[in-house]
């Protein structure tokens, strides 16, 4: 069998598949599948490590624009920005900061060469256009390599129908800060093709970036996305396909320097595409990938202009062997390549890597993981991952985890003209975690999973040396605990807890990260045709951080922002909704002076077909 990635983003909560050899005949439902977790397609109770699965269904009924917004609610993530749509954004995992979070969309690695370090900016992606999310937590880099040290992000935009028909959607949105905004997403397939197209536009005059005195002049925003998928099948055991993406996207921010603070101007253009062959020959499925990613960034403001552009270009091979009912293997092999226009020289990072699934009862699933990484500047680094699902009792699954990581210095670490250092070592991490979780009968479901990362050799910096390999280790430990319950016919009501104590080398608090995080949402069937959402957020106890013009520490307040989305079915595969943003009207900050929206209402129209 033959599970494509193109047909793995139209998966939904109930999949069924065959299994191969002896039970050919029998179709067996696994549940939700996760396509991170493992080299292999896996049911999630089945794997080891902790993943958060995110559908285009949860994604619609929820009252966030951004899709950082809506990741805030899950547990063991939390999130910052620098004011409104198209400013800086980042993702945490379990108190971890972005660069130790890689991000991939449509099987695209996005984190951005050009910067200080290798991370994806959030802060231009929204719901729009979005089918699926998976966030994978702990240090996954005997799978993902560099960076992966906190986890992974994994985005699925457009993808053809993994079976023959048509299909498409629409939806439009017009609200506060007279924002607007569109997206159109059409798909059609044969028996032996397919093809996807996915648009989304929003223009917003937005809000003041910063929130102090002397600031008032709103900060707006619009931006373009695109996105593409193809596939034809060449004969039943071959599948061609190519997929990609291209942002253009304008915003203005607060400088908070010069003679005019309030001046900044941003234009972000990114482009990515990816062409890939499945072939299956007997019991062994081959993927053969290459991609290329380029962004170009354009900073303004003052007088002075900053331009950032970098390219990523990754060919790969992946095969995946059913040895028996029991056993797959997958191993693989890649070569990638960085390049910034400020780095003097490239970096080349060539990999190789195993991993062996094993179900040895049938209530017992391992996993085994190694990787090698050798890095064109530093050489050499291996890493593992072990993991353990045990489904025992009624209904109980205790799950657990060791692994090890690295983040790999990035191009700015290392050549920069005035602080680079050559003689930079990776830094590497060890995670673990354990988790236990109940599923009722009724339908109910309690997790809890406690876990704990260290990192050494951290790379810091210090004036005028510059870059440097800094003593000493940073601990991140904590607990997320998760349910979800139906409360009658029409309620249900889920909700999830994180404690988290990250802490750097000189056992210092790490910046923005809330010690509690609290998230509870209420849905609920009102009449056959009206449904509503009510999400509750409380984050407290964050560590003083700088504020905008880094004159100082600042402390920030504890906060909880509600929201609300309502949804009225005018007929069949058309609806009307209303959502609004912070609907208690609450002032806060996540980072000092910079500014959250007020309270926000947004209406919009979605229809499928």
């Amino acid at each position: 069998m033959r599970l494509s990635v193109s047909a793995a983003a139209l998966c939904v909560a109930a999949i069924a598949i065959s299994r191969p050899a002896a039970a050919q005949d029998e179709v067996v439902d696994l549940g939700t599948l996760t396509f991170t977790a493992n080299a292999a397609p896996t049911a999630l109770s089945e794997t080891g490590a902790t993943v958060e699965v995110v559908e285009t269904q949860d994604l619609e009924t929820a009252p966030d624009l951004s899709l950082s917004d809506y990741l805030d609610t899950l547990p063991g993530v939390s999130t910052t920005q620098n004011g409104g749509l198209g400013t800086v954004g980042s993702v945490r995992l379990r108190g971890l900061p972005p660069r130790y979070v890689p991000v991939v969309i449509d099987g695209i690695d996005v984190t951005d060469p050009t910067g200080p370090q290798v991370q994806y900016d959030w802060g231009n992606l929204t719901v729009a256009g979005v089918n699926r999310v998976e966030v994978l937590k702990g240090s996954q880099s005997a799978l993902y390599g560099s960076e992966a040290i906190g986890g992974v992000v994994s985005v699925t935009t457009a993808r053809a129908p993994a079976s023959a028909g048509t299909e498409g959607s629409v939806s439009l949105e017009a609200g506060s800060y007279d924002t607007r905004r569109g997206s159109l997403s059409l798909g059609a397939a044969t028996d032996r093709a397919g093809i996807a197209l996915s648009f989304s536009r929003v223009v917003t005059d937005g809000f003041s970036a910063v929130e102090a005195d002397g600031y008032d002049e709103d900060d707006g925003y619009e931006g373009s996305r695109l996105s593409f998928d193809a596939y034809v099948d060449v004969t039943p055991d071959v599948r061609l396909g190519l997929s990609g993406f291209g942002l253009n996207a304008e915003g203005e921010y607060d400088a908070t320097y010069g003679a005019d603070p309030e001046d900044g101007t941003s234009e972000t253009e990114t482009r990515a595409i990816r062409a890939y062959a499945e072939v299956t020959t007997g019991p062994v499925d081959h993927l053969f990938e290459a991609t290329r990613y380029r962004t170009d960034r354009t900073t303004s403001a003052n007088g002075f202009e900053s331009s950032f552009e970098g390219e990523r270009e990754t060919v790969s091979y992946r095969g995946s062997w059913i040895a028996t009912e029991a056993v797959t293997l997958s191993f693989g092999a890649e070569r990638t390549e960085e390049s910034a226009e400020s780095a003097p020289e490239d970096v080349t990072t060539r990999a190789v890597y195993a991993e062996a699934l094993w179900t040895a009862t049938p209530d017992l699933d391992l996993s085994l993981a190694l990787r090698h990484d050798d890095h064109s500047e530093f050489g050499g680094e291996t890493t593992a991952r072990a993991a353990a699902a045990w489904r025992f009792g009624d209904g109980m699954t205790l799950r657990g985890v060791l692994g090890s990581g690295f983040r790999a210095p990035s191009l700015y670490e290392l050549y920069n003209p005035d602080y680079g250092n050559t003689g930079l070592d990776p830094e590497s991490s060890r995670s673990a975690e354990i988790g236990l979780q109940k599923d009722f009968t009724g339908g109910a479901t309690v997790r809890a999973t406690a876990f704990y990362t260290e990192i050494d050799d951290l790379i810091g910096f210090e004036f005028p040396a510059g870059y440097i390999q800094t003593p000493g280790t940073s601990v991140t430990q904590g607990l997320e605990l998760a349910a979800s319950a139906p409360l009658g016919d029409r309620l249900s009501l889920r909700g999830n807890f994180t404690y988290t104590d990250a802490r750097d080398q000189n056992d210092d608090p790490l910046a923005n990260v809330p010690r509690y995080d609290l998230n509870l949402a209420l849905d609920a069937a009102i009449t056959p045709k009206l449904t509503g959402t009510l999400q509750v957020r409380h984050a407290a106890d964050f560590p003083d951080v700088n504020n905008a013009t880094f004159t100082g520490l600042s402390e920030v307040d504890a906060f909880t922002v509600v929201n609300a989305q309502a949804a009225y079915q005018v007929r069949e595969g058309v609806e009307a909704y209303l959502r609004i943003e912070n609907l208690g009207g609450v002032e806060y900050q996540r980072v000092p002076d910079y500014a959250t929206s007020d309270r926000a209402a947004y209406f919009g129209v979605r229809a499928s077909f």
